[in-house]
């Protein structure tokens, strides 16, 4: 069934009505990814001292636990596996202008850095207005990304 789709600027406008709290909806998947990344990326970047997110993820990747953490749960988690393995069948386009055609993949479901850049690029194109919660895909996506993301932080979070 074809979906509804939104220009980049009502995209915008939308997010900046709810801000204002000028639309009344549930909090919704796309409203929790949005609040975890805001708690891992401050995380992140307290931890590292890096103050791109390129960097800090490169460091992330190298300096913390999160990809033992990760391994773990591929082992012991099977709805956490199950959710990396459903991740891993899509490539996520690079959304922004100069980049089009740029996606990025899980090729192995055990890499730590794939996942997280992959998770990374689902949070670029939200955050830049090339996600809507009317695609199911996207609503894929984010839901993927926030629950893969909530059970790899936990420990870190449930630590603060």
């Amino acid at each position: 069934m074809p979906y509804p789709t939104f220009t980049h600027e009502e995209l915008i406008a939308d997010w900046y009505k709810r801000s204002q709290k000028k639309k009344t909806r549930k909090f919704t998947i796309f409203d929790q990814f949005m609040s975890l990344w805001l708690a891992f990326n401050a995380w992140g970047t307290n931890k590292s001292k890096k103050d791109k997110d390129f960097e800090m993820l490169s460091w992330i990747k190298i300096n913390t636990d999160l990809p033992a953490i990760h391994n773990r749960l591929i082992k012991d988690n099977e709805d956490y596996l199950q959710r990396v393995t459903r991740l891993s069948q899509y490539r996520v386009l690079d959304m922004r202008p100069g980049h089009r055609g740029q996606s990025k993949s899980i090729s192995d479901i055990t890499s730590f850095d794939e996942l997280l850049d992959v998770i990374y690029q689902i949070r670029c194109n939200l955050f830049h207005g090339q996600k809507s919660e009317i695609d199911p895909n996207d609503r894929e996506l984010v839901n993927l990304a926030f629950h893969i993301l909530s059970k790899i932080f936990m420990p870190v979070a449930l630590r603060l």
